[in-house]
């Protein structure tokens, strides 16, 4: 029997530790302001931006929406920041409610390049994404003197209980 792993839990992994993040951030502001070279981000705060950016605009292609104005989202409080983040996984949980099988898996355009993904693949893509990226936020903040209060591993969330 393979089970699977629900994309469900997932988002709720992804969100999880997102929540972990904003309260971390809110007792270490100072930390945004780090210079930050992952993915070309600048600082810490241009990187979880690009992070919830990506996330938002793979919710929109999912649903067919119209790309974000990835210049003019809002980010610069704390709060304003992770609105992204939350307006993303609103829009992920409105595609698993509803989505379709052939949904799921037809290809469609980006919108960049050439390149064709199914929604499946998309949403997978945004996670992964977002897992990758803050793995590496972890160890740069670390290597900065900022350590984190929480394991980040989906074994230690709250996920799949």
């Amino acid at each position: 029997m393979d089970p699977g792993l629900p994309f469900a839990d997932l988002l709720a992994y992804n969100t999880d530790e997102t929540d972990h993040w904003k309260c971390w951030f809110g007792e270490n502001a100072a930390a945004l302001d780090l210079a930050c070279d992952v993915a070309g981000a600048g600082s810490v705060r241009n990187l979880l931006l690009h992070i919830f950016a990506t996330e938002l605009f793979f919710a929109n292609r999912v649903l067919d929406l119209p790309k974000a104005d990835h210049d003019n989202l809002p980010h610069a409080t704390l709060d304003e920041l992770f609105a992204i983040h939350t307006e993303a996984h609103t829009k992920f949980q409105e595609f698993l409610a509803k989505a379709t099988l052939e949904e799921w898996s037809t290809p469609v355009s980006l919108g960049f390049r050439d390149f064709k993904a199914s929604k499946r693949k998309m949403v997978a893509q945004a996670i992964w994404h977002s897992i990758n990226h803050r793995g590496q936020l972890a160890t740069l903040l670390r290597q900065q003197g900022f350590k984190q209060d929480w394991i980040h591993d989906i074994l230690a969330s709250k996920v799949m209980d």
